[in-house]
């Protein structure tokens, strides 16, 4: 017989105990120095507000948001998600399930937050107006990233925040809507706003800003490791046409707004791995397929028997898996006599190996490039009828979750199974 695929997608915990050679902590496991925030006298809003924009402008693109919105756009009373899921209510029903909508709430990043006074540099993607800042950075002490000067914000907007990447973060600048241009001289808009068509919304442009964003600070715990783009760039599916947009927001031809006409619109899930943020809530599993492939084979082998286990990179376009260095890609295999019982196991573990302390290092890095194929020949014992083969994506160890009080937090979820018998 040969094996049967079955798709899975539930909330595990199920993680080796971190070791240096296990899933990397993201410095998680060891004290950092918290350094000092200045919060220093306003001189009016304008001059705030030009000071702080002159000091990100100083900075690599990626520590910069992506606009003040402090400028009323035309036709909008504020700038909420629930403003434009009024009309856009199919886009903005995918977008609170997705992971942009919790990347200010996410529980991870609350409690990675409370560990240095860099968190300047992390609002800039998890929150990425100005508007929604309740400080803004002007400055650095010694140019040190964990001593800045800070000015409060007088116009800052909580509830802004806590949408984190929402609606205006990406489609408003400074009181202008942008977005990918789907009206036709044949099919124009009929929104209570303009509209300004801007190319990068479906180029990788537009997710690069924050998904390529590598650096290490000197004598910091530290580091930002989104090479995402990189890898992209560096596999085969720049050069065929296909970017992020292509696989993350799948085009849907569906009206962009409640009562509009047909057009071919793009999803505003970003599924990616699939783990949740907040329990339970999550894109639908169509959102889009995992990256892995996987399959298995029960034969024998120069005259042993052999389960082949091969897995492949089939379906993202970066390296497997991408993002926060903690994350990781699990083989497991439990071997099953004709009663059930487990008569052997097998794992193995698919992504990158770092050293957190004295100072951040990678030792190891055996990730899946894009469409890259690695196969196993794992030995079956005698008394083996049957094989459970599963792949799971994790987000941290319970120990990370553990170290962080973080409770039910979700941190893995099972993308594959495979009930094998002998061929």
């Amino acid at each position: 017989m040969g094996s049967e695929l079955l798709f899975l997608l539930a909330c595990t915990r199920s993680a080796p105990v971190p070791t240096p050679s296990e899933p990397a902590e993201s410095a998680a496991h060891i004290p950092v120095a918290t350094g000092h925030a200045t919060t220093v006298a306003s001189e009016g809003l304008e001059a705030d507000l030009a000071k702080a924009q002159a000091f990100y402008a100083s900075r690599p693109e990626y520590e910069q948001p992506l606009g003040t919105g402090l400028t009323p756009v035309p036709g909008l009373p504020d700038l909420s998600a629930d403003t434009c899921g009024a009309c856009h209510t199919e886009i903005y029903d995918e977008w609170k399930v997705s992971t942009h909508a919790a990347a200010w709430t996410d529980p991870q990043l609350q409690a990675e937050m409370q560990k240095s006074e860099n968190r300047w540099l992390c609002r800039n993607c998890h929150t990425p107006l100005l508007v929604a800042h309740e400080q803004w950075a002007v400055g650095l002490e010694d140019d040190d990233v964990e001593r800045p000067l800070l000015v409060d914000n007088p116009s800052f907007d909580a509830s802004l925040r806590d949408e984190g990447i929402t609606c205006a973060a990406c489609h408003v600048r400074e009181g202008t809507i942008v977005g990918p241009g789907l009206a036709t001289p044949d099919a124009p808009s009929a929104a209570p706003h303009a509209v300004q068509a801007d190319p990068d919304f479906t180029s990788e442009k537009v997710c690069t800003r924050c998904h390529q964003a590598t650096a290490t600070y000197p004598g910091k715990s530290f580091v930002c490791t989104f090479n995402t783009g990189e890898e992209w760039k560096a596999g085969p599916y720049d050069e065929e046409g296909t970017n992020c947009i292509s696989c993350h927001m799948p085009p849907e031809d569906r009206p962009a707004a409640n009562g509009g006409l047909e057009r071919t619109v793009a999803r505003h899930w970003w599924r990616g791995a699939g783990i949740a943020k907040h329990a339970g809530v999550h894109p639908p599993d169509e959102a889009n397929p995992p990256g892995l492939e996987l399959e298995a084979e029960w034969a024998d082998v120069g005259g042993v028997p052999k389960l082949t286990l091969t897995a492949t990179n089939a379906n993202a376009g970066h390296m497997l898996p991408t993002g926060d260095p903690e994350r990781w890609v699990q083989l497991e295999v439990v071997f099953l006599d004709a009663g059930g019982e487990t008569v052997g196991t097998w794992d193995f573990r698919i992504g990158q190996t770092w050293e957190w302390h004295p100072l951040p290092k990678k030792l190891d890095d055996n990730r899946l490039a894009p469409r890259a194929t690695r196969t196993f020949q794992i030995d079956v014992p005698v008394t083996a009828a049957s094989a459970k083969v599963t792949a799971s994506s994790h987000r941290m160890s319970p120990e990370t979750v553990a170290y962080h009080d973080l409770g039910d937090y979700p941190i893995s979820v099972v993308t594959h199974g495979l009930f094998v018998t002998p061929r």
